[in-house]
């Protein structure tokens, strides 16, 4: 390319072929909260927050984002680089910090999918971005990856920017709360007790997955929610009633 207002063809295919598969973000979306529900692992470890994580897991969490993402979109493995979109190399970068993604010397010059995310408030962003050696500060660590300079990340083509994730229900509600349904309602065995006190404390707001799998802390975790025994039965006497996906479960 001869200047920066010049066409770039390939990041137009990258770009007309993710919005061609996920016009709105829902797969993205749905991709960004299954692997802060995976890294958290809460079902076994309880965990609900970035913060609760050891060093090594916030590392993983970028690998994990590249596997779901290809795994749910069918990309193939790149060349030389993470994925192949429309028949061009593409990296794969996230990070926790809005501009933080670090590139590495085989992608100065290439595409790169960068991607942004923030539990705490429930948003996320992904963009792609043509790398080169202009648009990047110099290089000071021992692997000799860079970061996108203020031109670089003036120049991401947004495909999603600030887009909703589906809340973590565990992070907007006070430690007191958490802390009585986690750590004071009884052990493993007593996850039928934390769902129900759940249940009635927090109302009038839509609940994933994730945060049950962290209450109930069993395999058949949604089990806990359900009629005939659940949460759904025993709490409708008290005045609580929830709704689920199935139509019958929305009445």
């Amino acid at each position: 390319m001869n200047s920066e207002v010049d066409v770039d063809d390939e990041l137009e295919l990258v770009v007309a072929h993710v919005r061609g598969l996920d016009p709105v973000g829902l797969r993205v979306a749905r991709t960004l909260r299954y692997t802060f529900d995976q890294i958290y692992d809460g079902r076994r470890t309880g965990r609900y927050a970035w913060g609760q994580l050891a060093k090594t897991e916030k590392t993983h969490f970028g690998s994990l984002i590249e596997i779901n993402l290809q795994r749910e979109f069918g990309f193939a493995d790149g060349v030389d680089l993470d994925f192949s979109i429309a028949g061009v190399d593409v990296d794969c970068k996230w990070s926790q910090h809005d501009g933080g993604w670090m590139i590495p010397p085989e992608a100065v010059g290439r595409l790169c999918m960068v991607i942004h995310g923030s539990d705490q408030r429930s948003e996320w962003s992904l963009g792609v971005v043509r790398a080169s050696d202009e648009r990047l500060n110099r290089g000071s660590n021992r692997d000799l990856k860079r970061t996108l300079n203020p031109a670089g990340r003036a120049t991401v083509r947004w495909l999603f920017r600030q887009q909703i994730l589906q809340e973590n229900t565990l992070l907007h509600l006070d430690i007191a709360t958490v802390e009585h349904l986690l750590n004071n309602l009884g052990g493993p065995r007593r996850g039928q007790l934390r769902i129900n006190e759940f249940f009635r404390l927090v109302t009038e707001r839509p609940i994933g997955r994730g945060v049950i799998a962290t209450l109930a802390q069993q395999d058949d975790y949604m089990k806990r929610v359900r009629a005939n025994g659940g949460a759904r039965t025993a709490l409708r006497a008290e005045g609580v009633v929830i709704f689920g996906d199935d139509a019958h479960h929305q009445v």
